[in-house]
């Protein structure tokens, strides 16, 4: 999820553990663990650091990777546990302990549902876990916290409130997950068989979703809104051994990209200097332009000369490449 909402969530999570009978006899206790709740809801994504310094690529590489893994989740906790128990002496250790992993518990479990999942299998599974459930940022959980801050600042019960809000979260989570399960069924019951792998991502209205599907030959993607699927774009995949794509494949924003991309397909065009090569993840698409990508480009002897990767919201759509001459690839 996005940090606001790993923000909100520590807020909540502090008011949440006022149901603990030592945090709620213990003042400094209460602000030592919302201090531990506020970072430990954060803290998996401190994994930002890597993009500081070492750049997009490496940070698409490793977000949400060895950060989000079962070590890191105890590590997290304790290191949190270790930096603020000392500023409240005389504190239970434990308690601070046990909801700081909590934070950090919640935040990776809560990211499992959105469509870009996490490592939280390592290291014992390595593959991206993700239940496309939930947009990157929810309104509907962001309101649900908005309304539990206002009646906790009117007096009604921190806990209480926030056991409710968390009931009622969990519960909607579970129908997004179900929701996801449906469009992704709806959808492959009205395409080929050959297209074996059929995803359903979430879009920030809670009615429409992107659907794309892959088969040995090609990518369609399209979208599901008023109980309906259009399906918009074909890509038939193309020949991965051309020269131009393998030359790409050696530039270390793609080696990164690719790892994050479940869906990844690559276009090129000729230039008049020589060659732009795009690989984007079809899961992901706004109307004509897929936005997680990587751009590669390269002169007439294949050699590279400028790259990018990530979310580039900023380049022209498909039907218009920016600059770009004759299309070699569709």
């Amino acid at each position: 999820m996005d940090t606001s909402t790993h923000i909100a969530m520590g807020f909540g999570l502090a008011g949440l553990a006022s149901l603990d009978p030592a945090v709620a006899a213990d003042p400094a206790l209460a602000q030592a663990v919302l201090a531990g709740t506020l970072l430990g809801s954060n803290a998996p994504d401190f994994d930002y650091a890597v993009k500081l310094a070492k750049g997009q690529g490496m940070y698409l590489r490793h977000h949400r990777a060895a950060s989000h893994s079962v070590p890191a989740l105890f590590l997290w906790g304790i290191l949190l546990t270790a930096c603020i128990w000392p500023f409240f002496a005389g504190i239970s250790a434990a308690h601070l302990f046990g909801w700081t992993l909590a934070a950090v518990l919640i935040h990776v479990f809560v990211d499992l549902f959105n469509s870009y999942g996490t490592q939280a299998g390592r290291p014992f599974l390595r593959k991206w876990i993700t239940f496309d459930a939930i947009y990157i940022f929810d309104p509907f959980i962001m309101a649900l916290h908005v309304i539990g801050f206002v009646l906790w600042g009117s007096g009604f019960p921190a806990g209480t409130v926030f056991a409710i809000i968390y009931f009622i979260m969990i519960g909607y989570m579970v129908q997004r997950a179900f929701a996801s399960k449906s469009v992704k069924e709806k959808a492959a019951s009205g395409i080929a068989p050959e297209y074996t792998k059929v995803k359903a991502i979430p879009t920030i209205s809670w009615g429409i979703w992107n659907v794309c599907a892959e088969s040995e030959s090609s990518f369609i993607t399209g979208e599901y809104r008023n109980g309906k699927i259009e399906w918009i774009h074909h890509f038939e995949k193309d020949d991965l051994s051309s020269p131009v794509i393998q030359a790409s494949i050696q530039d270390q924003n793609v080696q990164h990209f690719l790892v994050n991309a479940e869906m990844a397909h690559p276009l090129f065009w000729r230039r008049s200097d020589g060659y732009e090569v795009r690989w984007f993840d079809v899961r992901y698409r706004t109307k004509n332009h897929y936005p997680f990508m990587a751009i590669v480009k390269l002169d007439h002897e294949g050699n590279i000369s400028e790259s990018a990767a990530g979310w580039l919201h900023h380049v022209q759509t498909l039907e218009k490449p920016g600059s770009l001459n004759e299309s070699v690839s569709h």
